[in-house]
């Protein structure tokens, strides 16, 4: 008798991990939908070219139709605004010279939906060696 219980208390033990790892996956899942991705999120700059030119590609996808807008930080107006979209794309060509956070607002009440950031990496080569002391190849 034993086992019985134990077999059905197995099961209904089973039955409701299967159903909180689909209900898990459906938040993960669309949590990950609204999702604003900007590519490349990353530029170089050295010190004789201190400035990033990059073509950027910013990208949004989400369940339902929203009207939005893409914001800079530092502007104090929306690069694009689109209305009534599930997805879009926008392609823009940018000067950074530090890292740059994007943000998607709702333009009906300004509040922020999500944000982005694209990096600015300042890449200084290593300093070559100097030799020390007296060549001993010279024999």
């Amino acid at each position: 008798m034993t086992s019985k219980a134990y077999h059905s208390n197995s099961l209904w033990l089973t039955y409701c991990t299967y159903c909180s790892l689909m209900i898990a996956c459906f938040v993960s899942l669309s949590c990950l939908a609204d999702e604003l991705r900007i590519t490349p999120n990353t530029c170089a700059v050295t010190l004789e070219k201190p400035d990033c030119h990059l073509d950027l590609l910013i990208e949004y996808q989400s369940d339902i139709p929203q009207s939005l807008c893409v914001w800079l930080t530092t502007e104090t107006v929306a690069i694009a605004c689109f209305q009534d979209r599930l997805d879009f794309k926008y392609q823009i060509q940018l000067t950074l010279a530090k890292d740059t956070l994007f943000e998607l607002r709702d333009p009906k009440n300004n509040s922020l939906v999500t944000t982005a950031l694209v990096k600015v990496a300042k890449f200084e080569p290593a300093n070559p060696r100097r030799r020390r002391g007296l060549n001993w190849n010279l024999l």
